[in-house]
């Protein structure tokens, strides 16, 4: 089967497009009160090469809607000029007044006004925003018959696609958003339940192990669902034993991934995670049909260090320069030592698909 549309897809990165920034973008962001997890997303987003090559062309700005989101989008290509033009210290006061000037109108009330958010929430609120500024009706068909298992779970997928993009399609669904798929099969008979969703980041518990590579295996893990989490199969209309898996139909351009370091109650793990800097193959978690493309370099990392209740941002970042640096608000300083990037205040990380 077939999904196709007149606009669908991500253009090619050529990371050779940015050899002009080398040693640019080195700029450090201002504090203007508890912004510090504002100023860490924000560093990472300007070195997301795929976001700048779309913004550069222009075109985005002929699509505008009459919205709100409008605005956000239009002063983030404003501020990452002036962070790639000269290595300085700006405000990005501009940029955060948007924000809370949007979340007001979108009643968004934890956006604002000065109080530290989580990341993966802000970063979130931006994309969707993006997304909202240039949405438009795009045509799509679903050509083909569904004869085997995964063209039966495609055609699920892509009527999903369907219905949620035909009138609100944009670039950036590719480039940030990719979709997964809750499967639930009930143990006592044939009943099955099959839901695809967009996700925009990927949550992964910690484990024994300590690694990003473990924490995937437990984040697909199959889940017994039985005694008070039994599902009701609506067919017989009955309480039946079941398993749960979240399955991976697609992964985007730009996958953003946070571990979940904060319990229940509050309380962090400071455990030392380990994550590969190149090569992150995810392939075999993708049930797609193009399950051999997903293979990711990291780009960015958000550290968070203290509690639930505050502590400080920070970004380890990779120039085109193929250097790191550290990103701690105005303070930017580049990192030698490589092993001083897998520390514990991993937080969120920035995965760029190989071309």
């Amino acid at each position: 089967m077939e999904e196709t549309t007149k606009e669908f897809g991500s253009d090619q990165l050529d990371i050779t497009l940015f050899k002009d920034f080398e040693d640019k973008g080195l700029t450090g962001l201002a504090n203007l009160g508890n912004t510090c997890f504002a100023n860490s997303a924000l560093q990472c987003l300007s070195h997301t090469y795929e976001l700048n090559l779309f913004l550069n062309k222009g075109s985005y700005k002929k699509r505008l809607n009459n919205k709100p989101d409008s605005l956000i989008l239009c002063e983030w290509d404003n501020l990452r000029k002036m962070m790639w033009s000269e290595n300085c210290t700006i405000s990005p006061g501009g940029f955060i007044g948007a924000i809370q000037k949007v979340a007001r109108i979108k009643d968004r009330v934890i956006f604002t006004g000065w109080a530290q958010n989580d990341i993966t929430e802000f970063l979130q609120f931006i994309t969707e925003c993006f997304h909202t500024a240039i949405c438009r009706e795009v045509e799509m068909n679903i050509t083909g018959s569904a004869v085997s298992s995964t063209d039966k779970l495609a055609e699920t997928c892509y009527k999903m696609m369907k219905n949620m993009y035909k009138k609100e399609y944009s670039e950036f669904l590719s480039m940030f958003y990719g979709i997964h798929v809750s499967q639930i099969k009930s143990l006592e008979s044939d009943y099955e339940n099959i839901t695809p969703e967009p996700f925009f980041n990927i949550t992964l518990p910690m484990t024994k192990k300590n690694s990003l590579i473990a924490s995937f295996e437990e984040y697909i893990k199959v889940e017994k669902m039985e005694g008070d989490n039994m599902i009701l199969n609506d067919k017989a209309n009955k309480k039946e034993c079941a398993q749960k898996q979240i399955k991976f139909w697609s992964l985007p351009d730009v996958l953003v991934i946070t571990l979940k370091r904060f319990d229940n109650r509050n309380r962090k793990n400071q455990a030392l995670v380990d994550f590969p800097l190149e090569g992150l193959e995810l392939s075999k978690y993708v049930i797609g049909y193009d399950r051999s493309s997903y293979v990711y370099n990291l780009y960015g990392i958000c550290n968070h260090s203290g509690g639930s209740q505050g502590g400080h941002y920070t970004a380890f970042i990779k120039n085109p320069n193929k250097k790191w640096y550290h990103f701690n608000d105005t303070m930017v300083t580049e990192v030698k030592n490589l092993a001083k990037l897998k520390g514990p205040q991993a937080y969120c990380f920035f995965y760029r698909k190989q071309k």
